[in-house]
């Protein structure tokens, strides 16, 4: 047996988004009510499975970013050590520290939300007022430029990213993601010259199997976070999505997942973002293990529906 065609194009369908959007701007005019100092520069955008078109039906938190421009973390290990002394002799210390901005953002979230804010570990969690406006996990971070090489002619040369550090960790620990480039890397692969269309489509059909499997007791919600699963997908080689069916192409991505895992080639995936591997022991990386029980879960669930 295999999942019907029907089924699979019901799953490719985008969710909501309607509601992502609602929670954004409440978020955003809240904090905009705060008298912040006219040097202080910010930005607030979406970051996950919303504005990478791949939320399903069912997904209801959202993750918004409040980026704090007015400084910027870096790294200049690529750098020569004259290019290092040109760069600090081009840039001042920032005047401010992201933890004092953190504070006045929540702050001002306890203000406008009262009880439903939660200061967790990584992000300030908004929760929703059971209608319109979804949870939210509110990550307050400030810019990471991963230099390439610097000069005063071309200060642009970095892979941007983010960064902040866990709020009750004991060390607090450094977290750095690139979301821009995970929003970047995944509109090119879903162009229609590398996958037809069809790479974004299929991670939403992926993901709702995934979450069958977990209503049927295949799987439990833990063993294969959304991230990750999109992240795998990613690793699929283009013309797996190049079929005219949904069947067509999962058999394809589920195929090429088994032999990777088979001839060791699945250790090698990247997160979407492509600066870090998808499996190792570090807090942003998947264990190998639980991916190899979620294929072979995936297997059986296809081969029993």
């Amino acid at each position: 047996m295999a999942i019907p065609e029907r089924q699979l194009q019901t799953w490719s369908n985008q969710g909501a988004v309607q509601s992502s959007a609602t929670t954004h701007r409440s978020v955003e005019n809240c904090i905009k009510k705060v008298n912040w100092n006219d040097d202080v520069s910010y930005v607030t955008y979406l970051q996950g499975s919303y504005p990478n078109y791949t939320n399903i039906y069912g997904n209801s938190d959202v993750d918004l970013v409040v980026e704090f421009r007015s400084l910027f973390s870096k790294n200049l290990s690529a750098l020569t050590q004259e290019q290092k002394r040109q760069f600090d002799s081009d840039y001042d210390d920032a005047k401010y520290s992201l933890a004092s901005f953190k504070q006045a953002v929540i702050e001002q979230l306890k203000d406008c939300y009262g009880d439903n804010v939660e200061v967790g570990n990584k992000a300030i969690v908004v929760k929703g007022d059971g209608s319109s406006r979804l949870d939210c996990d509110v990550v307050v971070c400030n810019p990471y430029r991963k230099y390439n090489s610097y000069s005063s002619l071309n200060k642009s040369d970095y892979i941007e990213g983010i960064i902040f550090n866990t709020e009750h960790d004991v060390p607090q620990k450094t977290i750095i993601n690139y979301p821009k480039v995970h929003l970047k890397n995944g509109s090119i692969k879903n162009r229609q010259e590398n996958t037809n269309g069809n790479f974004k489509p299929s991670v939403r059909v992926l993901k709702n199997i995934k979450a069958s499997m977990v209503d049927k007791g295949y799987i439990t919600k833990e063993l294969a976070p959304s991230y990750f699963l999109e992240c795998l997908i990613y690793n699929s080689e283009n013309t797996n999505f190049r079929f005219n069916t949904y069947q067509e192409i999962a058999v394809s991505i589920i195929n090429q997942f088994s032999t990777d895992l088979k001839n060791g080639a699945m250790t090698n995936y990247l997160v979407q973002n492509e600066q870090r591997k998808l499996f190792g022991s570090e807090d942003q990386q998947w264990n190998i293990e639980d991916a190899t029980t979620f294929v072979n879960q995936l297997i059986k669930f296809w081969n029993e529906y």
